[in-house]
């Protein structure tokens, strides 16, 4: 979540893009998965039932962080709730740019951990030109990497 708001913070100026928004999407994106975990493809767990998992995580870190069902975010009037659902239902060109920034960060960890899953499971899949070039610049530094190894 961190790297993600980081990311929002330091993209271009991308016409028609919140960067506030951005921000706040990137950090509560995940909030669930304080409770829940990351709940991934390969666990097996039924897309309803995961959405289900996090819906009720999501409202208990909500009263946990004192916002009561509003479970408000900072001083903001968007509720972290709607952020989160704007998120997972992809339903802005803020949640689009985060849900790519997302992808940036988990092919980021690839390359520290050398992991080809990561880079296979996004590839091509990346929705904003800022998301496109940046895992491009990415893949370019590993590819890099890697022809040096070979050598």
């Amino acid at each position: 979540m961190y790297r993600m708001a980081l990311m929002a913070l330091i993209a271009g100026d991308v016409p028609g893009i919140n960067r506030e928004r951005c921000i706040k999407i990137a950090i509560v994106h995940d909030i669930a998965e304080a409770i829940v975990g990351d709940i991934t493809p390969a666990d097996g767990v039924l897309k309803v039932e995961k959405s289900r998992l996090e819906q009720a995580a999501l409202n208990e870190m909500c009263n946990v962080l004192g916002g009561g069902m509003r479970g408000t975010f900072g001083n903001s009037n968007v509720l972290a709730r709607e952020l989160w659902r704007e998120y997972e239902d992809n339903a802005s060109l803020e949640a689009n740019l985060v849900k790519d920034f997302d992808k940036v960060e988990m092919i980021l960890q690839a390359l520290k951990y050398e992991t080809d899953e990561f880079f296979l499971s996004t590839a091509g899949k990346f929705q904003t030109e800022i998301g496109k070039s940046w895992a491009a610049e990415i893949n370019s530094r590993r590819n890099s990497r890697l022809a040096k190894k070979l050598n």
